[in-house]
């Protein structure tokens, strides 16, 4: 396994979550993904066509527990969605691109409400993608197509805007995910403007950090953005299929480019099942497939643990995090 060790930490790859499937088991083309209660999964899934767009909940064990959504304009459905989030009651916040709204669901995926205006007036938005819920169930939504960020109340009261189009601090150029920390503060993928803005929860610029490269630290068009309990910062390297890892003042810390040797239990079934399959894998050179492949979700659970969603493997790759590493005194 690829171990990567960098600035006193471990980042060890652990399991995989997942396959390609059009319902039921596995993913197809997920965008997004929430971690809930009782080691529970939401993963949005865009699918190919109208039939296998869905969020798919599932287990953290790889049990499959229900298939929630569906394509269309009516309660309930989707058209182009981005984003998803949990509120402290483990309701389903979406963000859909195309109809400009949000849709509300319980955990079990019964609609509640739906609320949001096309435009660009305060409170109206255009392309909404990435959204996070904070402690006290207020919404960040990054209205994408307006270069911004808004903050709602959870049924859809506007409480604050700020962004404006640009490359200058807090400006921004067809933004995309986001995140907080533990300090309530903001962090803003600027997917055109590759790199990644901090600001305060009430949109304050704070600091910046990346730059256009596919070199060292360098990004190309992140697409999401997750912090740990550290401070430190992982970002969804989208163009250069990697995940950039960094301290909390920005100072790189390491580059994970994916690890999964070891296939999902769902896959591995599959293999199982299917002999040609599994002699078709040990004549191939399978080490490309370890890698990630447009990496656009990252998300972190209370362990540190890190979730890393490939839209094109249609898979959640999993890595834990040593502190304090120090490689052994060699005497000699």
């Amino acid at each position: 396994m690829l171990t990567t060790i960098a600035a006193g930490r471990v980042f060890d790859y652990s399991h995989c979550i997942g396959m390609y499937s059009t319902s039921g088991i596995g993913f197809l083309v997920p965008m997004d993904f929430a971690l809930g209660s009782n080691e529970t999964l939401y993963v949005l899934n865009r699918g190919v066509d109208e039939i296998t767009l869905r969020i798919s909940k599932c287990t953290l064990k790889h049990e499959f527990i229900a298939d929630i959504g569906r394509f269309g304009m009516g309660d309930g459905q989707f058209v182009w969605p981005m984003g998803i989030a949990l509120d402290s009651d483990e309701n389903i916040y979406v963000t859909d691109e195309n109809t400009n709204k949000v849709t509300v669901m319980d955990k079990d995926g019964q609609f509640l409400a739906k609320w949001g205006d096309a435009g660009s007036a305060e409170g109206q938005m255009r392309g909404p993608s990435g959204i996070a819920v904070d402690g006290a169930n207020d919404l960040y939504i990054v209205d994408s197509q307006n270069n911004r960020v808004q903050k709602f109340s959870k049924d859809g009261q506007r409480l604050a805007t700020w962004g404006s189009e640009g490359s200058g601090p807090g400006q921004f150029n067809k933004p995309w995910g986001l995140c907080l920390d533990a300090e309530g503060n903001v962090y803003v993928a600027d997917w055109k403007n590759d790199r990644v803005q901090k600001f305060s929860g009430d949109g304050h610029f704070l600091a910046e950090f990346g730059v256009t490269s596919d070199g060292v630290g360098g990004l190309s068009r992140p697409t999401d953005v997750a912090v740990d309990s550290d401070g430190d910062v992982y970002v969804a390297d989208w163009g250069n299929h990697q995940v950039q890892i960094y301290e909390p003042d920005g100072k790189f810390i390491a580059t994970l480019v994916g690890d999964a040797q070891t296939p999902s239990p769902w896959v591995q079934d599959y293999i199982d099942a299917n002999p040609d399959v599994a002699k078709a894998r040990r004549r191939t050179n399978m080490e490309v497939e370890w890698r990630f492949n447009r990496p656009i979700a990252v998300n972190l659970d209370a362990d540190d643990r890190l979730y890393v969603a490939e839209s094109v493997r249609h898979r959640i790759q999993v890595y834990s995090k040593e502190r304090d590493y120090a490689e052994a005194a060699i005497n000699l």
